[in-house]
């Protein structure tokens, strides 16, 4: 066997002999491995493991439910009143809407508007045509976007009427009032 070991490269070498007390402690570290050959994982550790599981599915639980909330908050529609509002600022301008009524029961909106387009220097007829025509479009916009029965546009420059358009369901154009700066 020399020889052998020799040719290869091998070392030649005794299997070491143990002493009783590494024999026994062999047989000792042999017989825990055995005994807990048949457990795989003890029951207090696989406890904790489902216990942990479970909180963490309940927070993910939570967690979804207020993110749900949140997302149907942020998607649920404006009031009608806003959205009348932002229809007509669209038309006439933003920030001209100070006053905005809207009863759904009846299906009627009354909103004060500022003119925004009466210049200095325009005659009367030309301001007439401009408040009548703003007051219009704003109703047809309006109209188009909305199911309303009735519309009435207060127009307003300086706290003072300038004019009174209105439509009601079946009317084929708004109609308009002038107030006494335009008559």
């Amino acid at each position: 066997m020399l020889k052998i070991g020799k040719v290869f490269g091998a070392r030649a070498s005794a299997a070491p002999t143990l002493s009783r007390a590494g024999q026994r402690q062999r047989a000792a570290r042999a017989a825990r491995s055995l005994k807990t050959q048949g457990r795989t994982i003890p029951w207090r550790h696989a406890a904790i493991y489902a216990a942990l599981v479970v909180v963490a599915g309940v927070a993910i639980a939570l967690w979804d439910h207020a993110y749900e909330a949140r997302q149907a908050d942020a998607l649920k529609p404006p009031p009608p009143e806003v959205v009348a509002k932002n229809l007509v600022e669209d038309v006439v301008g933003l920030g001209s809407v100070s006053n905005v009524v809207l009863d759904q029961k009846a299906s009627s909106l009354e909103m004060t508007v500022q003119d925004v387009l009466l210049k200095p220097g325009q005659s009367r007829d030309e301001q007439r045509k401009n408040v009548s025509a703003e007051g219009g479009y704003a109703i047809q916009f309006l109209e188009n976007r909305m199911p309303l029965k009735k519309v009435t546009l207060h127009i307003m420059k300086a706290n003072k009427a300038l004019a009174t358009v209105s439509y009601e369901a079946g009317q084929k154009t708004p109609t308009t009032q002038f107030g006494p700066d335009l008559q």
